[in-house]
């Protein structure tokens, strides 16, 4: 008997969007008008979390919705809502990847305080799909994708992370993690990956994160 699909990578990385949309809410915010540094390091993580974010909906589009518009049609309506929200949640990544780079460099409060108001919705807006798709979607995703749609899922996901961030998203990754999400994701990494995030990989990341909430280094998840 073939044993259900398990997607609970879908879940956690929902968890990692929510996280760092709402922290990154608050540190725009929070860039006092004139510093540049410090609106650089949060410009740049909100570029990444876009575009990560962004990815992430691509690969449901071409991946994901087709195969379940196919075989749970009377579910349809659900799949076509996540579509026409994803839509939604382009045009807002859209324009917070106009603004970003444009505060980067002027780091004036007006900009500041358009970044943070579009980002303010994108985090509101995010939460709402994930949740609408975690209640109404992830249940056809077990039914109806198979476990070697779900894997080249996945690998698309991977695939999209640029290799100069993988231990950010390590990291933030196993920021709030779950045991099981621990296990499952850890489990899965290449021995020498894991030597290496248990060593320098972890304080690296530690250090990272330290800057980015402009606080004093703490302990790797």
């Amino acid at each position: 008997m073939t044993e259900p699909l398990d997607p609970w990578g879908m879940a956690w990385v929902h968890q990692v969007y929510r996280r760092e949309l709402r922290l990154l809410v608050d540190l725009i915010a929070a860039v006092e008008p004139g510093d540049r540094a410090r609106a650089a390091v949060v410009a740049e993580h909100l570029t990444d979390m876009a575009a990560s974010l962004h990815e992430h909906h691509v690969g449901e589009d071409e991946l994901l919705w087709p195969p379940l518009l196919s075989r749970a049609e009377p579910d349809a309506a659900a799949v076509l809502r996540m579509q026409q929200q994803h839509d939604e949640l382009h045009a807002l990544l859209e324009e917070a990847g106009a603004l970003a780079p444009v505060w980067r460099e002027s780091a004036s409060r007006a900009d500041r305080d358009r970044l943070a108001a579009v980002a303010a919705r994108l985090s509101v807006v995010t939460d709402a799909h994930l949740a609408d798709e975690e209640q109404h979607v992830l249940p056809l995703i077990r039914e109806h994708i198979t476990a070697e749609e779900w894997a080249e899922f996945e690998r698309r996901g991977h695939a999209s992370i640029p290799p100069e961030k993988a231990l950010v998203f390590l990291g933030i990754g196993l920021q709030d993690a779950t045991p099981h999400e621990r296990e499952k994701f850890v489990g899965g990494l290449p021995p020498e990956v894991r030597d290496f995030w248990a060593g320098p990989g972890g304080l690296q990341y530690a250090q990272w994160r330290a800057e980015l909430l402009g606080g004093a280094p703490a302990a790797a998840p």
